[in-house]
């Protein structure tokens, strides 16, 4: 589950604000489009055997919505979410948010619930904190499974000491699972990996960013991210509109960025 607002991240503070906002989408889940409409609040269903087709193509779209809708209070740049805010994202996410858990296998519930508690709080009008929720770590649990299991067309990107690999030159525009890997020097690892689709009118390429000529942050705006966890692999899914993508990724750990970034591009058509 992944949750993407906005990724300033040219320096240190904008960076962090950054992987705030991308760690939780792996829970929760980031993306364009919206999510499920609201639904009449439903105790916590109990979760199916996810092994058939249906079962698991339920899971994968819920979890597509769920990663398209913004938490409030992620971005630390941002005013505090009033409790309508908070109440009107519960009614946004919750059927998918139900949808999700009812879907996934049983090793995976536990994850989903601690997605449910903080839409529990969220209709109560209550801020959630992203430490303590577990957001963080149960949405990496999550979109790993998706990645394994969804059958969606798979963007497979390693770092490897600041130069990404594993990038096609196109992939058809829908839903992808997207993996990050960091390789090589453990100082030239990436921090996160943005994807942004380059905006309407802009004409800065990767080559452009890399070598500080442009702004990613200018150039495109993000519609996914990956983000490695306990030295493993990030992870999340997310539907990429046909266009022209850059693909960034800050080398270093904040507030230290340092060793550059790793930049590639790809369209999705």
């Amino acid at each position: 589950m992944l949750i993407v607002l906005s990724f300033p991240r040219r320096r240190a503070a904008a960076a962090a604000a950054a992987f705030a906002s991308a760690a939780l989408v792996a829970v929760a889940g980031c993306s364009s489009d919206s999510s499920d409409p609201a639904g009449t609040a439903a105790a916590t269903p109990t979760a199916r055997d996810a092994t058939t087709a249906g079962s698991v193509q339920a899971a994968c779209d819920a979890e597509l919505s769920v990663n398209a809708t913004d938490f409030p209070g992620i971005d630390p740049e941002a005013p505090a979410p009033t409790a309508d805010d908070l109440r009107a994202f519960a009614a946004a996410i919750e059927p998918a948010a139900l949808a999700l858990r009812a879907n996934l296998p049983a090793e995976l519930t536990g994850q989903a619930d601690k997605l449910i508690a903080v839409v529990n709080g969220a209709k109560q009008g209550k801020p959630f904190d992203l430490d303590s929720s577990g957001l963080t770590e149960a949405g990496h649990a999550v979109d790993a499974w998706m990645y394994d299991h969804c059958g969606y067309p798979k963007l497979d990107v390693t770092n490897n000491a600041g130069t990404l690999t594993g990038v096609p030159a196109s992939i058809i525009a829908g839903p992808v699972a997207i993996r990050f890997t960091n390789t090589g020097d453990p100082d030239r690892a990436g921090f996160i990996l943005l994807v942004g689709k380059t905006k309407d009118g802009a004409t800065a390429t990767a080559a452009d960013v890399a070598a500080g000529r442009a702004d990613f942050q200018q150039a495109a705006d993000v519609i996914a991210v990956s983000q490695p966890l306990g030295g493993e692999p990030g992870y999340t899914i997310t539907r990429l509109p046909a266009g022209h993508y850059i693909l960034d990724s800050p080398l270093g750990t904040p507030p230290d960025f340092g060793a550059g970034e790793a930049v590639a591009e790809l369209d999705a058509h």
